[in-house]
């Protein structure tokens, strides 16, 4: 919105100066030369730096449109690893939990009484 309001008057300003200046002039640049109103000249100057400024911000988006498929390219890569770290992670036990611990096996020991006690002594 803010360019239009940039734009129409310019564009309102070119028109009517080409349109009040239609009388032929000699120009000329370095050796060469020409006949050609300055309405029309303006107007060529204007389409001419419309065409430059369009190709300059091509140019602009171009890069800026590579970087962002890039950076998209570098998100889905790493959303993958993400996936591949949330499976291997729900595989395993939690962290915080002990791992099941195996009851060691006691022998029976025989019941001594107290007459095998003095014996051994």
């Amino acid at each position: 919105m803010i360019r239009l309001i940039i734009v129409v008057p310019f564009l309102l300003a070119l028109v009517v100066f080409s349109a009040s200046n239609q009388d032929p002039q000699d120009m000329w640049m370095l050796t060469y030369s020409w006949k050609c109103s300055l309405g029309v000249l303006a107007l060529s100057v204007g389409a001419l730096s419309f065409l430059l400024g369009a190709f300059c911000l091509w140019v602009v988006e171009f890069r800026q449109g590579r970087r962002a498929r890039k950076a998209e390219q570098q998100v889905r890569d790493l959303e993958a690893q993400l996936a591949q770290v949330k499976a291997i992670l729900a595989n395993r036990p939690a962290v915080g939990a002990a791992p099941p611990v195996e009851q060691p096996v006691v022998a029976p020991q025989p019941h001594i009484t107290g007459s095998e006690e003095q014996t051994n002594v």
